[in-house]
């Protein structure tokens, strides 16, 4: 399954984006901010992925490459994590090239994920809480969260109510999202 937003392509993430994985949470602008570490290792990425895809086979998570689709490079991650059936609710994380930084990318992708969620979780698992870990020093990562009606929590968690709502209303900018399937 591929989704799809004007600008860009989300693919559900494969050992294939190890390298770009690697390039990418190696990034200074994003290590300063990430829960991985100041380096990390190819094992390191290549064990991130394998959980990212147990956490998709168990139903309890899912992450997305970002991909331009002008030009087809891998621009960053997205995904819910440890989703909680039944407490209703789930971790956010996202990454994100920063030569794509301030360009409205992480939005529109963030806004098509979450109507993706809206539209694919049982409506009987809505409303879902997800929270989003940040550093209190990512400034422009808390701003972005708060565009998105995230509230802050404490001091480094975010949270935002996601229910099944009006498509006109929260997610109006996706109106144009597609869900494809890759073959």
């Amino acid at each position: 399954m591929v989704l799809q937003t004007t600008r860009l392509f989300l693919r559900p993430i494969s050992h294939r984006d190890t390298d770009a994985l690697l390039r990418l949470l190696n990034e200074p602008l994003i290590a300063q901010y990430n829960d991985y570490g100041q380096t990390v290792s190819r094992d390191e990425a290549k064990s991130l992925i394998q959980w990212d895809l147990e956490q998709a086979y168990q139903g309890t998570g899912t992450r997305f490459v970002i991909i331009n689709k002008i030009s087809n490079e891998f621009i960053g991650t997205l995904g819910v994590y440890d989703h909680d059936i039944i407490k209703k609710h789930c971790f956010l994380g996202f990454e994100l090239a920063p030569s794509e930084w301030g360009k409205g990318i992480m939005r529109e992708a963030l806004e098509c994920l979450f109507n993706y969620l809206v539209e694919n979780i049982a409506q009987n698992a809505l409303p879902l809480l997800v929270r989003a870990k940040v550093e209190s020093l990512n400034k422009n990562c808390i701003k972005l969260l708060t565009r998105l009606m995230f509230t802050q929590s404490n001091v480094n968690e975010y949270i935002m109510l996601l229910e099944a709502a009006d498509p006109n209303a929260m997610y109006e900018q996706v109106a144009d999202t597609l869900l494809l399937d890759q073959m």
